[in-house]
């Protein structure tokens, strides 16, 4: 994890972020931009992924509805990820991505299935961790 910090907004997003989306999350997302990986970890997830109301499980369903939707590959990888690591079965995780064609459409589905597909393999395979985010 990156320095110790004595804010509690930004230490508790990036325990979480690590967490959910894996170890080093925090490293790479700080060597693409330091201000966004701020931002990211205080407010995404030391605000909004820490707000009572809706479990992280659920958090994980809504992200990768919307990163599928949005058509954010990388960020639907991650998210797949950490949904798979915060208990949301395989076939679940395809679910939620054939259900986005219905408001987003069927190329938006698709391309997440794509995105998917291979993560969900390996994860059903039992190759590889469901927390290790690119």
């Amino acid at each position: 994890m990156s320095e110790p910090t004595d804010d509690p907004r930004l230490r508790r997003g990036r325990e979480l972020a690590e967490r959910h989306l894996g170890e080093g999350v925090i490293e790479r997302w700080r060597a693409v931009s330091p201000d966004m990986e701020e931002l990211t970890s205080a407010f995404g997830f030391g605000d909004l992924w820490s707000r009572p109301g809706l479990s992280r499980r659920d958090r994980s369903i809504v992200a990768m509805a919307i990163t599928a939707t949005l058509r954010a590959e990388p960020q639907l990888g991650w998210h797949v990820r950490g949904a798979l690591g915060a208990g949301v079965a395989p076939d679940e995780v395809r679910e939620v991505l054939i259900a986005v064609s219905g408001l987003a459409g069927f190329p938006a589905s698709w391309t997440a299935l794509e995105v998917a597909e291979p993560i969900l393999r390996e994860f059903e395979d039992g190759a590889g961790a469901a927390g290790d985010a690119p």
